[in-house]
C-alpha cells in the first residue's frame, strides 16, 4: 500500500499543497526582494557600488531558468493569495491576517508601473535601464509612489515570514535579530536610493555647466527617459486597468457568493460552554468560531502547521467533511482520536457540538507570546533523575509523620543543590524527584550544571543524613541519572490553557533514557549514572578515576546507550572545579592600541602598494 503522505504531497505540520505552494513562491519572491533591497541600501555608499552589485546580480536573474522561475513565483503567488481571498467565508480576521491581505492587495497595483518603467522597456523597446537611468525615472516624479511599494512589499514578506516561523522552537530566541534586519534594511533601502538619486542629479548639474559634451550627454539621458515615459505609459495604463479588474472580479464573487448564502440553510454549531453559532454550511470550524466571536486558538493562522485549534468533536461528527491528508498527518502524529478534529482544516455541514481542547482568555491574542514554552517546544535538554534507595523498607518501619518528614528534610537539601546549578524541579514523585537543566543555557551548560547538581546531591543527602540521624535507622542512600538529549517541554496538565498555567515538564526518548539511567545505579552499584553524551557535551574526559564505562538497553530505544557508573566523587567533582576555573581563568582578549592617525594612514599606503592599488 503507498505511503499516503508520498500519495498526496502532504506533510504533518506543513499545511495544504496550495498553502505550501503559496509558501514556497512567497519565500522566492523574498529573497529577491531581499537582495534588491540590499542593492538600494548601496546608494549610501556611491552609484558605482549599486551599478556593481547589480551587474552581479543580474549574471543570475537575466538567465531564462532564473526569470521563468521569478516570474512564475510572482504569477502563481499573487493568483493564490486571490484564491486564498475569494475563498473567505467571513470577514473577522485577526488583525494580522487583514494586514496581510490589504498589503498583498496593494502590491500589484503599485507594482506594475515600477516593472512598466525600469524592467519592462529592457524586453520591448532593447533600452537597459541600468540604475542612473532607473534613479533619473523615478526621482523625484515617482518617489513617493515607489516608497511607498517599498514598505508594502517588505511588511507583506515580513508578516507572512513571521507567522510562517513563529512555531519553531528556535525562533524566540533569533527573534531580535530578525526584528532588527526588518526595520534596518528597509530603511536603508528607502534612503539609499533616495541619496544616490539627488547625489547623482546633483553631479550631473554641475557637470553640465562646466563641460558641453556632459550637457550634450545629459541630454541624451534625459531624452532617451521622456521616450521610455511616452512609450510605456499606455502600457502601464493598461496593466493597472487588468489589475484593478482583477481585483474587482474577485470582490465581486465573494459578494455573490454571500449573498447565495443568504438562501442556504443555516446550520447550528454548539459550544460546550452553552453558547450557538449559526453559519451557512461549507465554512471551517475556526472560521464559524471567529463569526461568532468564540475565542478559538490558531497559531499558524489555519495552516494545519500546529495543533492549538484541535477541537473535541461531542455530537454530529457525521456532519464534517473528509479529514484531509495534511490533518491526518498532523493527528497522526498527536495519536489522538477520531473524536477531534483541527477546526482550521474541518468543514461543517450539519448541526455539530464541540469543545475547543484549548482555551483562551479575552484580552491575551497569544498565550505562546506571553509564555513561550506554555504550547510545547523542542529543547536539548539535560534530565536529571533521583530516587531514594530501599525507601519502601523504610517507610514500612516509620510512622506516617515520620516518613513525610524525611523526605521532605531530604529534598529539601538535594532541591537546594539542584537549584544552586541552575535546575529546575520539574517534579516529585514519592520518594523520586526529576529536574531539568538547560531552559534557559545552552546544551552544554546544562551538562555540566547537572553533573555539578549530581555531585552536589550526593553531599546533601550526606547532610540530610546527619540531620536525620534520630529517625533512621539506616543511611538514605540515593541513586541518580542524567542523560542529554532532545525533549519536548511544556506545560501539560488540566490547566496547560495558561489561565493557571501547570508547571513545566518535558517528554520524549531523553526522559526515558534518564529514568533508565537512574534505575541502573542498582544493577551497576553505582551513586551516578550519567551518560557518555552529557560528559561529551559538557567537555568532561572520561578516565578511570571518574568511573567506570559500560553500555546499557533502553525500552524502545534501539541501540544500547553509552554509560559512566560514577561510584566515586572527588575525581569528578575536582575536574568540574578544574573546569570552572580555567574559564574563570580565561584571559580576554587584548584590545588593541589605536594607532596614531598618521600611523593608521601609512599602514594604509603600505597595503595598498603590497596589493598593486
Amino acid at each position: 500500500m503507498a505511503n499516503p503522505q508520498q500519495a498526496t504531497g502532504a506533510t504533518a505540520g506543513k499545511g495544504t499543497i496550495i498553502q505550501r505552494v503559496r509558501l514556497y513562491t512567497g519565500l522566492i519572491l523574498f529573497v529577491f526582494v531581499l537582495v534588491h533591497y540590499i542593492n538600494h541600501s548601496l546608494g549610501h555608499v556611491s552609484l558605482a557600488a549599486m551599478e556593481d552589485f547589480l551587474d552581479v546580480q543580474e549574471v543570475f536573474t537575466n538567465t531564462i531558468i532564473v526569470q521563468i522561475i521569478l516570474y512564475g513565483a510572482l504569477l502563481i503567488h499573487g493568483l493564490l493569495g486571490l484564491y486564498k481571498l475569494a475563498m473567505l467565508r467571513t470577514w473577522k480576521l485577526p488583525v494580522w491576517e487583514w494586514a496581510q491581505i490589504l498589503f498583498g492587495l496593494a502590491i500589484p497595483w503599485l507594482l506594475v508601473s515600477h516593472i512598466a518603467f525600469t524592467r519592462a522597456p529592457q524586453q520591448m523597446l532593447g533600452i537597459h535601464v541600468d540604475y542612473a537611468h532607473e534613479l533619473s525615472l523615478l526621482w523625484p516624479g515617482a518617489a513617493i509612489q515607489q516608497s511607498i511599494l517599498l514598505l508594502v512589499v517588505w511588511i507583506h514578506g515580513c508578516v507572512g515570514i513571521h507567522f510562517w516561523l513563529r512555531i519553531r522552537s528556535w525562533y524566540p530566541t533569533w527573534l531580535p535579530v530578525f526584528a532588527a534586519v526588518a526595520i534596518i534594511l528597509p530603511i536603508l533601502a528607502l534612503t539609499g536610493w533616495i541619496a544616490a538619486a539627488r547625489r547623482m542629479l546633483d553631479v550631473q548639474a554641475a557637470l553640465a555647466l562646466d563641460s558641453p559634451e556632459a550637457k550634450a550627454a545629459l541630454d541624451a539621458v534625459r531624452s532617451e527617459n521622456l521616450f521610455i515615459i511616452q512609450n510605456m505609459r499606455p502600457i502601464e495604463s493598461f496593466a493597472q486597468y487588468v489589475v484593478l479588474t482583477i481585483l474587482i472580479v474577485t470582490l465581486l464573487f465573494m459578494l455573490g457568493r454571500w449573498l447565495l448564502q443568504l438562501f442556504h440553510p443555516r446550520i447550528r454549531v454548539s459550544y460546550a460552554n452553552g453558547s450557538v453559532v449559526t453559519s451557512s454550511p461549507g465554512v471551517t470550524l475556526l472560521e464559524i468560531s471567529r463569526q461568532g466571536g468564540i475565542p478559538h486558538m490558531a497559531v499558524c493562522g489555519g495552516r494545519a502547521r500546529c495543533s492549538t485549534c484541535r477541537t473535541l468533536i461531542i455530537d454530529g461528527d457525521e456532519n464534517l467533511s473528509e479529514v484531509t491528508p495534511a490533518e491526518r498527518l498532523l493527528l497522526d502524529k498527536l495519536r489522538t482520536g477520531p473524536e477531534i478534529r483541527l477546526a482550521c482544516q474541518c468543514r461543517v455541514n450539519g448541526d455539530i457540538k464541540v469543545r475547543p481542547l484549548i482555551e483562551t482568555q479575552d484580552g491575551i491574542a497569544s498565550p505562546r507570546n506571553a509564555d513561550p514554552l506554555g504550547w510545547g517546544v523542542e529543547r536539548e535538554l539535560a534530565v536529571f533523575f533521583l530516587d531514594i534507595r530501599g525507601f519502601s523498607r523504610i517507610s514500612e518501619n516509620a510512622l506516617p509523620y515520620d516518613v513525610v518528614f524525611i523526605l521532605n528534610s531530604l529534598f529539601a537539601q538535594v532541591g537546594s543543590a539542584v537549584e544552586r546549578s541552575n535546575g529546575y524541579i520539574d517534579k516529585f514523585m514519592g520518594d523520586g524527584m526529576m529536574a531539568l537543566f538547560g531552559l534557559n543555557a545552552d546544551p552544554e551548560q546544562a551538562s555540566r550544571d547537572a553533573i555539578q547538581a549530581a555531585v552536589n546531591s550526593q553531599a546533601a543527602a550526606e547532610v540530610a543524613n546527619g540531620l536525620l540521624k534520630q529517625h533512621l535507622n539506616e543511611p538514605l542512600r540515593i541513586g541518580i541519572g542524567v542523560h542529554t538529549g532532545q525533549a519536548v517541554v511544556g506545560r501539560v496538565g488540566k490547566t496547560s490553557d495558561q489561565v493557571s498555567p501547570s508547571r513545566l515538564t518535558a517528554v520524549g526518548d531523553t526522559v526515558n533514557v534518564a529514568a533508565r539511567l537512574e534505575a541502573a545505579t542498582k544493577e551497576l552499584a553505582a551513586g551516578l549514572v550519567i551518560s557518555a553524551q552529557t560528559f561529551e557535551l559538557a567537555g568532561i574526559e572520561i578516565t578511570s578515576d571518574i568511573g567506570e564505562r559500560s553500555k546499557i538497553k533502553v525500552h524502545n530505544i534501539t541501540e544500547p546507550v553509552d554509560v559512566v557508573a560514577v561510584r566515586e566523587y572527588s575525581a569528578l567533582e575536582a575536574r568540574l572545579k578544574a573546569f570552572e576555573t580555567s574559564s574563570a581563568n580565561k584571559p580576554a582578549e587584548p584590545v588593541q592600541k589605536k594607532k596614531p592617525r598618521k600611523e593608521q594612514k601609512k599602514v594604509g599606503q603600505d597595503a595598498k602598494k603590497k596589493l598593486g592599488v
